[in-house]
């Protein structure tokens, strides 16, 4: 069974809306803050708990991953923040920008602590790259919801164009995840004595954010948080280095708008056999508003990847692939893209858009249409309640496309705190999520039962459940 990991560092930094760097000098300017943040924050000898001590670790200071480009482009203005093509551990910021990236390990093992699979690594199998900003001397901030005084402005139109080089400790580069819409990425894979890099440009979009806790085990399993304490807008990359994922899928990329984190399984790639990906997203059902969650998932398919569906970039064809949502039923659609080198994209292949997303913890199955796995759901408009409405066994029927002509509905739910059946429906009674089994009985044959899913918003605040990975 495939060990799940902790992102203990990653939640770490999308829970904190502000950090102060520790023990270190105030910042002089701001070319300098930003790399004296990110040696007090990641660097020092005996940091632990903010970055998981990561100089206590292999590779190190010297061997972990850096940033050597940065820019952002806000409203047709490019602003280079850092330029760092001598691989300097901690480059200094451009043009008096008060914007930074630091460079965090994820999973790593703390000072005394052996390590797992699936515990903690010596050499941290995941890299979280996320841009911060100062609000004032040596306070830093990683969001930017409101951030229209940092230099320079980075909101939710801003492209980000961000390579991180890769040193040659590392060759396992899998997959990568960014909270947004990725437009760009190429990827140089490092061959020892050989340096690598990552080089993606993308629109950051908000996520959730919890006082504490949140949803970020990898891969993604359950979330059943009912609402999230406040929506940020955080950019950030994660850059997955163990070997979970079949070496085959090396370098893919993908990214989310409105959720925690996103992940990427596979079945084991044989010759001759198409391989199915299932991408999942996790995410509180709620936003912080008490409305109706949803959000977006963004997976780039490469050339390389579309030929073990035996397809290609030019031969593709929507109908080739079939997506399906398993796990929690919901909502969901689905587009493909051209994703080309020509078009300044980085690279060839498809770009796969799962919109109308409705949370917690949605799977989606990609495979060959003739592979279809028959226990998924098909796109569907699965309804959501306000709280004192009700929504009827037919329109529920509707939602997953059961045929229902002739047939008795009924229906039992298994949420009785958050609604209940009357007549021939089923009434909101608090903000969460509606859960049961409606009941589909024809004239002749034999009954058929379907799980449901669907979300009920508006009335009071619930108490949310945290789930501990």
């Amino acid at each position: 069974m495939r060990p799940t990991c902790r992102l203990t560092v990653l939640a770490l930094l999308l829970t904190l809306g502000l950090l102060l760097t520790a023990g270190s000098a105030a910042a002089v300017t701001a070319n300098t803050s930003g790399q004296t943040f990110q040696n007090s924050t990641c660097l020092d000898v005996g940091v632990t708990s903010q970055c998981g001590g990561w100089d206590q670790t292999t590779p190190g200071r010297s061997g972990r991953p850096y940033v050597r480009y940065l820019a952002v482009t806000t409203g047709g203005t490019t602003t280079v923040i850092i330029d760092n093509a001598a691989g300097d551990e901690s480059p200094l910021a451009l043009n008096g920008s008060d914007v930074y990236a630091v460079i965090s390990p994820t999973n790593s093992c703390q000072p005394g602590q052996a390590a797992a699979a699936g515990v903690c690594y010596a050499v941290p199998n995941r890299v979280s790259v996320s841009l911060v900003h100062e609000t004032s001397p040596n306070n830093w901030s990683y969001d930017f919801t409101t951030s229209s005084s940092s230099t320079p402005s980075v909101t939710s139109d801003s492209v980000i164009d961000l390579i991180v080089g890769i040193r040659s400790t590392y060759s396992t580069l899998r997959w990568s995840w960014v909270n947004g819409v990725p437009n760009f990425w190429s990827t140089t894979t490092p061959v020892s004595p050989t340096a690598g890099d990552a080089h993606v440009k993308f629109t950051p979009k908000t996520m959730p954010v919890m006082t504490s806790g949140g949803c970020s085990q990898i891969p993604v399993s359950t979330c059943d948080i009912a609402r999230a304490d406040r929506e940020v807008l955080q950019p950030n990359l994660l850059l997955s280095m163990d070997t979970t994922l079949d070496a085959g899928l090396a370098g893919v990329l993908f990214g989310t708008s409105s959720a925690f984190i996103g992940s990427l399984e596979s079945t084991p790639i044989q010759a001759g056999t198409s391989p199915t990906l299932t991408y999942a997203a996790a995410a509180p059902h709620l936003n912080a508003d008490g409305t109706l969650r949803t959000g977006n998932f963004y997976a780039l398919l490469p050339s390389n990847i579309l030929t073990l569906f035996d397809t290609s970039v030019a031969a593709f064809n929507p109908a080739i692939l079939a997506v399906d949502r398993t796990g929690d039923a919901g909502t969901f659609s689905t587009a493909w893209a051209p994703w080309t080198a020509a078009a300044g994209n980085g690279t060839d292949g498809q770009f796969l858009t799962i919109s109308n997303i409705s949370f917690s913890a949605p799977k989606f199955r990609v495979t060959r249409a003739s592979a279809l796995p028959s226990t998924t759901q098909k796109e569907s408009k699965a309804p959501s309640v306000k709280v004192g409405k009700t929504v009827s066994f037919a329109a529920i029927a509707s939602g997953y496309s059961l045929k229902t002509s002739g047939s008795k509905l009924s229906a039992k739910v298994s949420t009785p705190k958050i609604c209940k059946v009357v007549g021939k429906a089923i009434k909101g009674l608090k903000a969460g999520t509606c859960k049961g089994t409606l009941t589909v009985t024809p004239k002749t044959g034999k009954p058929s039962k379907k799980g449901f899913s669907f979300a009920v918003v508006g009335g009071k605040r619930l108490m949310f459940a945290l789930h501990r990975h």
